[in-house]
């Protein structure tokens, strides 16, 4: 337990701190912004990789699974989805969707009508 606290005086510090010592060197200022510079580009690669847009291979592969999953909830209308699924056009689909799951969602949406 402690009985007694000494209070210690700031009187006489002197800040070692000055505008010399906070202001970047020109060659950390160089340095940070070359790392930013990297840091940005590395994002618009990222940016411009994810936002590629899907071959379409990847669209009638896509396709033809959902297509088949479709067909085993729904037997009945496996003739439909075959016909759907023969003529659908993979240039729009392609341009309509980024992702699998775009192109499921745009699958789905056309043909909702033969679901309902």
């Amino acid at each position: 337990m402690v009985n007694s606290v000494n209070a210690t005086s700031s009187y006489g510090v002197q800040s070692t701190d000055s505008v010399e010592t906070k202001e970047l060197s020109e060659e950390e200022k160089r340095q940070k912004a070359q790392e930013e510079d990297d840091l940005f580009n590395f994002e618009e690669k990222s940016t411009a990789t994810y936002n590629a847009p899907i071959t379409q291979d990847t669209a009638k592969s896509t396709a033809k699974s959902y297509i088949e999953n479709l067909k085993a909830q729904y037997p009945q209308l496996a003739s439909k989805l075959d016909s759907y699924y023969s003529n659908l056009d993979y240039t729009t689909l392609c341009a309509e969707a980024a992702t699998t799951s775009d192109v499921k969602a745009y699958i789905y949406n056309e043909t909702q009508s033969l679901l309902n």
